[in-house]
């Protein structure tokens, strides 16, 4: 006979080995832990410069150009030209659209707001002359202006087909190089028509190849070639679905067309995949590129590089994520020198195509004369213009990673190669959000020549009250300023790359922002920044990469386990190999020894005893909540500030408690089944479990349907008979007295009589 409680028992721990295998597994993946900012402030007015605009009306600004200390931006019939340090206006190009083109803008459907011109490409051809091009009430225009000190004078005028959109909500990105414009947008009037054009040559038309419905991110000129970033419809994904990729393209600068029928089609256009993921056995990616920086010169892992930094996010409909990738030079140069990717036919995989059979020259190279280029590897470049292999990201996982549905990045600028104490460099990230926010952060193990990655969010600075999307970010570090221009649809801001003083007012708080513009002056005895001098050496303490420094005065290290109340063990600098101990007792001695209630706004009740929250410049304009690490931290933490946020527990801490959690519930669970129903068992029934008899009804004497003075529980189960006549449904209606209750109620303690039958 079967012991099914043996049956149960196994299962159960075959169940519960393999929640606890799955949990911990995924503990141990590729995700970094939530990165929460050190510092999250707002702005103080009296640090901010704003310019006006236009105040009728939305001025739709974009950035267009720097002209040495001066911003070009294009708005709605105008353009601006700004002062950097002051965001004071110097002087403007205005440009309306004729009275007729706006009559047939209207005519076509458009409102009359749309119907204007905006501003969306500009170019300095020479430091005398401005190429202008705008959108002018769905007739794309584009002139040359001579500008003079004060002032911009008009000079000629000429179709702007392939140079600028019809729609200003299209995104399009223009670079000027070797005199040249180079332009990724669309043309026709419904924007049917995707292109990247230098006059007088472009991209396949309607050839879902070279581009299918991109949206264009931005541009760059490194040598030889151009480099344009955008998102698009993958091809190669099409018998699967439909999705996103994020892509680079290429052309060569010395490209002339090719041939006869060629003469108008680039020669050396290819694209490749960006992989920015969160590598796995099946990686989760993050597909739709938002924007880029420049192409930035630093020393990264130990060598230099050039490298470009990405915002990337997931499809709206998707799970919410954002994340920043960065991308090698030498690396996108290696994937276009890789296999390309080719279809056999409509209903075939996308596959390597075999190097054997590339043509010779090969496509997509720059030649000294590409209108010599045989037939044959023209033939091969049309259709064969995606590479293989996608461009990898550079420290194999993204930089910094936001999951949630409180805010998407839209849009960064970085700040490259800031020189520390230590004569380490980092690169400053800023990062704009669809919130208003901006975000500054870096990779506090860029430095150091491991393949790792080491996030720390230094601030959040909420700009725009109102939540208005940043749409650009620009670093002005021209003449001491270090101003950051931040743009917005309607606005725009300059504020100071960084506040030291005001986050920190100790040495171990100044050192745990961990922020390359911050270091503690020893003999001021304040936090403070080097740009009126450079770094002193043996006067200024700062320590990026752990955020701790034994330098500063053992009396703020010790402060957080100095408890009067508990033996809490002081713990004292040590190497990043021990575990520090600490106690929960001291948090809260601390923060009120900072004089804040422990649940007061501000602080963190519930913070780690290793991590001091302090909130500065309360009583000025412009709160602060400042959370800083003042102690070492895990050598393999990828946190930064993470951990000094309530209920911030590691994946591998949150995957036990759960594990624990489900196992106790199922135990305590059987356990209790399994007593109840021994207690709760009759006698004499018999499980079916030990060949027992389906249980009869007592007291039966005759047919089915006779009356029966009692019924025990069992009457739900009916004892196999010979009797084949159909069954009546009974309905048991008990007879009711005059007040209304059952007469064979157990209140009235009376003998249960018989039962009225119903037959349906």
């Amino acid at each position: 006979m079967v012991n099914f409680d043996q049956v149960w028992t196994r299962h159960l721990l075959l169940f519960v080995v393999i929640l606890i295998i799955y949990f911990v597994s995924e503990a141990r993946g590729a995700w970094q832990n939530s990165v929460k900012a050190k510092v999250v402030s707002k702005l103080q007015e009296h640090k901010v410069d704003k310019f006006p605009g236009n105040q009728t009306h939305s001025d739709h600004f974009k950035l267009l150009e720097r002209d040495g200390n001066y911003l070009l931006v294009g708005t709605k019939n105008i353009v601006y030209n700004i002062s950097l340090a002051t965001l004071q206006e110097k002087k403007r190009l205005e440009w309306f659209s004729s009275e007729d083109d706006i009559k047939v803008c209207r005519v076509k459907g458009k409102s009359e707001d749309e119907c204007q011109n905006y501003i969306r490409v500009l170019a300095l051809k020479s430091e005398s002359v401005l190429f202008v091009c705008g959108t002018n009430a769905y007739k794309p225009v584009c002139r040359d202006y001579n500008q003079t000190e004060n002032e911009y004078k008009y000079v000629e005028e000429h179709s702007g087909e392939g140079l600028c959109p019809y729609d200003p909500n299209h995104n399009s990105t223009a670079v000027f190089a070797d005199g040249d414009l180079y332009v990724a947008t669309v043309a026709q009037f419904s924007g049917a028509d995707p292109l990247i054009y230098r006059k007088p040559l472009r991209t396949e038309q309607f050839n879902l190849k070279h581009l299918n419905s991109p949206n264009f991110v931005s541009s760059l000129h490194h040598e030889d070639y151009v480099y344009f970033f955008f998102r698009e419809t993958a091809v190669e994904y099409i018998n699967c679905g439909k999705t996103v990729y994020s892509r680079v393209a290429r052309v060569c600068t010395k490209d002339k067309g090719g041939p006869h029928k060629y003469r108008n089609r680039w020669t050396s256009f290819l694209k490749a995949r960006l992989n920015c993921s969160v590598s796995g056995e099946f990686p989760f990616y993050f597909d739709e590129i938002q924007s880029t920086s420049d192409i930035i010169e630093g020393f990264y892992r130990g060598r230099k590089s050039k490298i470009i930094y990405g915002v990337f996010t997931t499809p709206v409909n998707s799970i919410s994520g954002s994340a920043v990738c960065a991308f090698r030079l030498d690396d996108i140069l290696e994937t276009f020198d890789g296999p390309f990717k080719w279809q056999e036919d409509i209903n075939s995989n996308w596959l390597p195509y075999q190097n054997s059979k590339v043509p010779e020259p090969r496509p997509g190279q720059c030649v000294n004369d590409s209108r010599t280029l045989p037939e044959m590897t023209l033939n091969f470049i049309k259709d064969h213009t995606l590479m293989d292999r996608a461009v990898p990201a550079y420290w194999s996982q993204p930089l910094i990673l936001h999951t949630g549905f409180g805010y998407r990045y839209t849009c960064i600028t970085v700040d490259p190669q800031i020189e520390t104490v230590d004569g380490s460099k980092y690169d400053v990230l800023f990062i704009g959000t669809d919130t208003g926010k901006v975000i500054k952060a870096i990779n506090a193990a860029s430095a150091s020549s491991d393949n790792k990655v080491v996030p720390v969010i230094i601030e959040e600075v909420i700009v725009f009250q109102n939540q208005a999307p940043v749409t650009s970010l620009l670093v002005n570090n021209f003449a001491f300023q270090l101003k950051l221009i931040v743009v917005s649809k309607d606005e725009i801001y300059s504020i100071p790359l960084h506040d030291c003083e005001r986050y920190a007012l100790t040495c171990s708080e100044c050192v745990a922002l961990q922020d390359p513009y911050c270091a503690w002056d020893e003999n001021r005895q304040r936090c403070t920044s080097a740009e009126p001098r450079g770094w002193l050496h043996g006067k200024f303490v700062q320590n990026i990469s752990h955020g701790w420094d034994d330098k500063c005065p053992e009396a703020e290290l010790g402060t957080e386990t100095t408890s009067t109340t508990t033996n809490a063990p002081t713990c004292p600098p040590c190497p990043l190999e021990c575990a520090c101990p600490s106690t929960e007792g001291a948090r809260n001695v601390t923060e009120h020894e900072l004089g804040q209630p422990p649940n007061s706004e501000g602080s963190s009740g519930g913070l780690y005893p290793h991590h001091q929250a302090s909130r500065h410049g309360g009583d000025k304009e412009g709160d602060t909540v400042s959370t800083v690490d003042s102690k070492p931290r895990d050598n393999g933490a990828m946190t930064g500030a993470a951990t000094g946020y309530v209920g911030m527990y590691s994946a591998e801490t949150l995957a036990i408690a759960v594990t624990t959690s489900i196992v106790t519930s199922l135990v305590v669970g059987f356990i209790s089944g399994y007593i109840f129903s021994r207690r709760c068992r009759n006698d004499d029934v018999d499980s079916p479990y030990d060949d027992g008899h389906y249980l009869e009804q007592h007291h039966r004497s005759g047919p089915l349907c006779q009356e029966t003075t009692h019924l025990n529980h069992g009457e739900g189960f009916l004892s196999p008979g010979t009797n084949n006549k159909p069954i009546n449904l009974v309905l048991n209606v008990p007879p009711r007295n005059g007040n209304g209750k059952n007469a064979n109620s157990s209140a009235d303690n009376k003998p249960a009589q018989k039962v009225k039958k119903i037959y349906l």
